[in-house]
């Protein structure tokens, strides 16, 4: 029987720990609820892999509120300096452990049937696509967050493989720049599949924006 996969790395921001490890939870609750309907929260949108995230602040002590206006700025491209405020929208807010927080979100699939594919240029080019949407807007004293869940996918082929592929998936992206990384790749959903390739699972990199 496959056994969950499943880990956290956290560089910096490890006040955030006990909301990751309830994002891991939770992820493996609903893929065994859930596992009779080929569907998981990261084969939807980035909204639905918000909400599992949301929740896991909630049931840590926290709250958490998603997709609301604010005032944002432009950053100007010859001089790299911000604009007037206008009213845009932000993400994603919460607040734990004393500390607030808003975040921009992206959400990338990363194909790695073949391994000697270097999945980090791909998943990078996303998290900082996030840093720069979140330096857009005005901290007011909170803590300025890039969220990028990525999800790997494998080819049906590689059926017998697939556990061996996560696991040397979780070790490339370990090079990426974040400052908390979580992983959890349910047995429920090892599987998964929509009849051409396995969705086995998520993870969530996290970098904060200090500039």
């Amino acid at each position: 029987m496959n056994r969950q996969i499943q880990g956290w790395c956290c560089r910096r921001l490890r006040y955030l720990l006990p909301v990751l490890k309830n994002w891991i939870n939770a992820n493996g609750k609903i893929a065994a609820t859930w596992k009779n309907s080929k569907d998981a929260p990261w084969c939807n949108n980035e909204r639905s892999s918000l909400s599992v995230f949301a929740g896991s602040v909630w049931r840590a002590g926290g709250f958490a509120f998603e997709e609301y206006s604010d005032e944002k700025r432009s950053i100007l491209r010859k001089s790299s300096r911000l604009s007037k405020p206008y009213q845009g929208r932000v993400d994603f807010y919460f607040k734990f452990s004393g500390k607030e927080f808003i975040a921009e979100v992206k959400q990338v699939w990363s194909g790695y049937t073949v391994s000697r594919v270097n999945p980090c240029p791909r998943l990078d080019r996303a998290l900082k696509s996030a840093r720069r949407d979140i330096r857009k807007s005005l901290p007011y004293g909170q803590h300025r967050l890039a969220f990028l869940f990525a999800m790997p996918y494998f080819q049906k082929r590689a059926k017998d493989s697939v556990s061996e592929r996560v696991e040397m998936w979780i070790k490339a992206i370990r090079d990426l720049d974040y400052d908390a990384l979580a992983w959890v790749f349910p047995s429920d959903t090892r599987h998964l599949s929509d009849g051409e390739y396995y969705y086995p699972g998520v993870a969530l990199a996290i970098k904060e924006v200090k500039r």
